[in-house]
């Protein structure tokens, strides 16, 4: 992921904060949904449907390892990114049907992130990359990617469900699940706009117990040279975005429990930054029946 990502994860954290600002222009719900969806059953009619990842890619552990890498995708520093979490695979379980990512913290740090902001490492979490890629163009319009989650939250607890752009290529970023430091799940779309600055579409979602079983779900098409997504939580439709410039730029899908860093509320540098607060114990982030289909034109 790009170096980047230290502004727009800091803006992130800012509108969790506030309680979701809207960065950038979101389409007008009601309009772009029944259009969307219009347009996704119209190209599903003329494309075979195939699965890419089946729900019981967590009932084994030959299941997982047909599916699944440990850590993140990217060449150097696979177990850390943008926050106080060293991933290793010991911190990742399973048990029936049900994928577990482990976060715990340290008597002391690990080091520093080599990842900007550099977090001083205080936990030693899990993270899961799933082998097959996301490739949204004219010979797959279409991605289908959902799964159901719980997760503890709360200051510096930082789970996500997310795609990437792969190296160099940041954005795309759609994210599916987020809690930055609180109990609102932020549906995230990252693009840049013509003059190469971030833009982001933004679709907080409250007012439920995130230490629940909720289903998370985004629908991708391919629109020209852009993507449309439609985010989906417990199968109701919140919010339609533009992937500006998506088609065609090959994605990870990532489940990370990081912690720390902006979702501990402190600037880099800032009083108590180096303390990297958050659960002193262990904290938990849980999943099941992930799957991911698409549509194949030829």
């Amino acid at each position: 992921m790009s170096e980047q990502g230290i502004n727009r994860r800091q803006l992130l954290a800012s509108a969790a904060a506030v309680g979701g600002l809207s960065l950038g222009l979101s389409l007008a719900p009601t309009a772009a949904h029944a259009t969307s969806s219009a347009a996704a059953r119209a190209r599903r009619t003329g494309a075979s449907w195939e699965n890419l990842i089946e729900k019981s890619s967590f009932s084994s552990t030959s299941a997982f390892n047909q599916e699944w890498n440990h850590l993140y995708p990217w060449d150097g520093s696979a177990d850390t990114h943008n926050g106080a979490a060293r991933m290793h695979a010991g911190q990742v379980s399973l048990a029936q049907g049900v994928l577990t990512l482990t976060a715990t913290r340290l008597a002391a740090p690990d080091g520093n992130s080599p990842h900007a902001p550099n977090a001083p490492l205080w936990y030693r979490s899990g993270a899961v990359h799933a082998k097959e890629q996301i490739l949204v163009n004219d010979q797959f319009p279409e991605y289908d990617i959902e799964g159901e989650f719980r997760t503890q939250t709360g200051q510096g607890i930082w789970p996500a469900f997310w795609t990437t752009g792969t190296w160099p290529a940041w954005p795309p970023e759609s994210d599916i699940l987020e809690y930055v430091g609180n109990s609102t799940n932020l549906f995230n779309t990252w693009s840049k706009n013509a003059s190469g600055e971030e833009v982001v579409e933004r679709e907080p979602v409250s007012g439920h117990n995130p230490d629940a079983w909720h289903k998370y779900r985004v629908w991708m098409y391919k629109d020209g040279d852009d993507v449309m997504l439609d985010y989906y939580f417990d199968g109701v439709w919140k919010a339609t975005h533009r992937g500006v410039g998506w088609a065609g730029v090959p994605q990870w899908l990532i489940i990370n429990l990081q912690m720390g860093s902006w979702a501990s509320g402190i600037e880099p540098g800032g009083p108590g930054w180096n303390e990297q607060p958050g659960p002193s114990g262990n904290t938990y982030f849980r999943a099941r029946n992930v799957w991911v289909g698409r549509t194949r034109a030829w």
